[in-house]
């Protein structure tokens, strides 16, 4: 069994000669860390992207493309600059300020503040919009033909667009250009302005990937969407269904057109009141399921069965606890392991107060659960989707 069969009928619900053994990836602070306690400098820890055989550690195939940035790129500078603050203009022409302390390998310790954003009216939006209406042939690999023909020799997962370096997603596009917090005034003060925008994206989007999807066989995509927190999403299923859902089920049904098998989104936080919506969009699943914000593999398994497959779910949190707190993670996990449609990984890139010892422990432990419930006959099954070894 190739991995690439591996990963589908895991995904799928089908039986394997084990469950696929993935990772995301870690922090820069995180691998510094990990070098320190003995770590071997050329392990790979981009996981997901190439995996680490070393490691038992299986990776996907990516096909590289610019889904996001704007072409040309605005002019990047630098407002203002102190011994730890960097004020800075970037290539989506958005104001942001920084802070250098604790930066490792271009990783920051925190999260940038976002001050200004490149579209904020119906003008400023028309005035923006060329940056995205150019050739295609600008966004994808220069050797194109020899990408390809790589792409369709391997026998690894093929997703389109990465998903460590950001993939199309409606939300995260508007957000890219209008910022969080002015968008949440805009679905209602100018929703005129939100709907064109969306049309716009949705036919670039398609426009952009038509030509690879035509050309390569891809198994699965992951729409990057942060839109949600540990309270809740940042819209509500209203908002989405009236703004959003048209473009997804576009989306969708040109992507599932084409051979795209799976359609997953990873929305950063607690999702639970969009499920329903995203599921009659077409979304087969999610990843990586941030535990922090309370989504639960096991609860989703319980409320959705079959019908949703998930990546992730693996709280970093416990991981950083030592052996112990391991090994319970792990064992509550288990059973949704065991009845299929799930990797599990750590949600999200690996922070820096999780160590080396105790990362290698953890892949040990699950590493035993993979296999267990990789024994070709035990999947549970039923016919009506529901998942009964759930407790």
């Amino acid at each position: 069994m190739t991995a690439r069969e591996r990963f589908m009928r895991v995904m799928t619900f089908e039986p394997v000669d084990h469950v696929t053994n993935m990772e995301i990836t870690v922090w820069a602070q995180t691998r510094e860390r990990w070098l320190a306690e003995g770590m071997p400098e050329d392990l790979n820890t981009s996981f997901m992207q190439v995996g680490e055989p070393s490691l038992g550690l299986e990776g996907y195939e990516t096909l590289a493309l610019n889904a996001t940035g704007p072409i040309p790129t605005c002019e990047e500078r630098v407002l203002e600059e102190t011994e730890d603050l960097l004020l800075f203009v970037d290539g989506f022409g958005r104001t942001r300020r920084a802070r250098k302390s604790g930066t490792v390998g271009g990783t920051r310790l925190s999260m940038d503040t976002y001050l200004d954003f490149p579209v904020k009216d119906l003008a400023s939006f028309r005035a923006y919009r060329f940056r995205y209406e150019g050739s295609i042939e600008q966004r994808y690999p220069q050797d194109w033909e020899a990408e390809k023909q790589g792409l369709l020799a391997s026998d690894r997962p093929l997703t389109l667009m990465n998903p460590l370096a950001g993939t199309f997603g409606c939300y995260s596009m508007l957000r890219n250009w209008i910022g969080t917090e002015n968008l949440s005034y805009l679905w209602y003060d100018d929703p005129a302005l939100i709907h064109e925008c969306l049309e716009f994206l949705t036919d670039f989007a398609l426009r952009l990937l038509e030509r690879a999807v035509t050309e390569i066989p891809f198994d699965f995509v992951i729409i990057h969407e942060d839109m949600a927190g540990k309270g809740g999403p940042l819209m509500g299923p209203k908002l989405f269904a009236e703004f959003l859902l048209p473009h997804y089920r576009r989306y969708i049904a040109f992507l599932k057109g084409h051979g795209v098998r799976l359609v997953l989104v990873d929305t950063d936080g607690d999702h639970n009141v969009l499920t329903p919506v995203f599921l009659e969009a077409g979304v087969d699943g999610f990843c990586p399921l941030e535990r922090a914000a309370g989504m639960d593999p096991v609860q989703v398994r319980r409320e959705y069965g079959r019908s949703v497959c998930m990546i992730g779910g693996v709280d970093k949190r416990e991981i950083a606890k030592g052996p112990s707190a391991i090994d319970a993670e792990l064992a509550h996990l288990a059973p949704v392991v065991e009845t299929g449609g799930y990797i599990p990984t750590i949600d999200h890139a690996i922070p820096p107060d999780v160590s080396y010892a105790d990362f290698l422990y953890y892949l040990e432990a699950k590493q035993r659960i993979l296999q267990e419930f990789g024994d070709m006959t035990r999947f549970s099954r039923t016919e009506s989707g529901s998942c009964p070894r759930i407790p």
